[in-house]
C-alpha cells in the first residue's frame, strides 16, 4: 500500500508534534507499557524517510526541511553517544531539548 502525499505529510506533522513536546507531555501521550524514547525516535525516523517524496511534491518548504534535517542530524549524533540514550537524558539534556526546538520550528514552517 502506497501512502498518498496527504498521509505522508500527516505522518511527518504528527511525528514532529510528538517530538516537539516536553518529556512529560510525551510520556502522557503513550500508554505505560510503551518505551517513550524508542517510540518518539522511531516515529520521527519513519516519517523522516517520507521527506524526499514530500520535497519532490513541493509540499514542505525549504526552511522547514532545514529544521527537519537539523532534528535528524542531532538525533543521530545523540544516538551515537551511549549516555544520551537514557530516559533521564531524553527528559532533560540540552541536546534533546534542542531537537524539540528544531521540531517546533519545523512545525511552525509547515
Amino acid at each position: 500500500m502506497t501512502l498518498d502525499i496527504n498521509n505522508k505529510l500527516s505522518l511527518l506533522k504528527n511525528s514532529l508534534v510528538c517530538l516537539s513536546k516536553s518529556y512529560e507531555e510525551q510520556v502522557a501521550t503513550f500508554p505505560d507499557y510503551v518505551d517513550v524514547f524508542d517510540e518518539v525516535i522511531s516515529d520521527f525516523d519513519n516519517a523522516f524517510r517520507l521527506l524526499p517524496s514530500l520535497m519532490e511534491a513541493r509540499i514542505v518548504s525549504y526552511e522547514a526541511v532545514i529544521d527537519i534535517l537539523k532534528c535528524n542530524n542531532l538525533i543521530e549524533l545523540n544516538l551515537s553517544i551511549e549516555e544520551m540514550q537514557t530516559d533521564e537524558s531524553f527528559e532533560s539534556d540540552d541536546a534533546w531539548n534542542l531537537v524539540r526546538e528544531y521540531a517546533t520550528n519545523a512545525l511552525n514552517l509547515l
